[in-house]
């Protein structure tokens, strides 16, 4: 009787640990006019990305996830860099604007929201310089002025993206900027961040499954 009792005690530990750590949230908000459909992905698992319905260019959907997840809202499935918001739930109710850009009831999902379009945005991206001239002289010191800004660029954006990652070393931001700039997360850098103790946000689903 004491064993059973004692296994039973363990068994609702569990599972009011598991329950501790899952949220029920709703997101709702406005859609631009263009867009005919809206998929909520969460953890870049898209092989169980969910189809939510857009009436009069509003949506609402509810669904229970871990804390520790990242939702992606956006009209592909594909591209997660260029996703029309990425959800942090860390509130039971948040609300967005396509038309305004904006995100209520998330401090974490403005946060992460605004680290992606920094980065971004520091980015070269399609920058170059245009030569309205046939003078071959005019066009080589064009595209050597554009390599150097070029190079600047993306050393500042190099830079913006590691102060982010330090800045966030303690929750899961590092874990969406890894996963859609790559590149920006070089080798060194990353012996750096993980010199004195891996961070947690190194084992989320979403970083494990790219490593597969």
């Amino acid at each position: 009787m004491k064993r059973i009792s004692i296994l039973f005690t363990a068994l609702l530990l569990a599972a009011l640990s598991l329950s501790a750590k899952n949220i029920k949230v709703t997101i709702d908000g406005t859609v631009e006019s263009y867009v005919s459909r809206l998929y909520l992905i969460v953890n870049e698992d898209t092989a169980n990305a969910q189809l939510v319905p857009i009436q009069d260019g509003k949506f609402s959907v509810t669904v229970k996830v871990d804390r520790e997840s990242l939702i992606r809202l956006h009209d592909s499935k594909e591209w997660p860099e260029r996703a029309f918001f990425v959800i942090y739930p860390d509130s039971k109710h948040i609300t967005v604007d396509m038309r305004t850009g904006t995100i209520e009831g998330s401090v974490m999902s403005n946060r992460l929201n605004q680290s992606v379009n920094i980065v971004r945005k520091a980015g070269p991206g399609n920058f170059h310089i245009d030569v309205f001239s046939e003078d071959k002289a005019a066009w080589e010191e064009a595209r050597a002025r554009e390599k150097a800004i070029r190079a600047n660029m993306e050393a500042e954006q190099r830079a913006l993206f590691q102060n982010l990652i330090r800045e966030n070393r303690y929750n899961n931001i590092p874990v969406w900027l890894t996963y859609c700039f790559p590149y920006l997360a070089t080798p060194d850098f990353m012996a750096e961040v993980t010199k004195e103790i891996e961070p947690e946000w190194m084992q989320h689903p979403i970083l494990k499954a790219r490593k597969k």
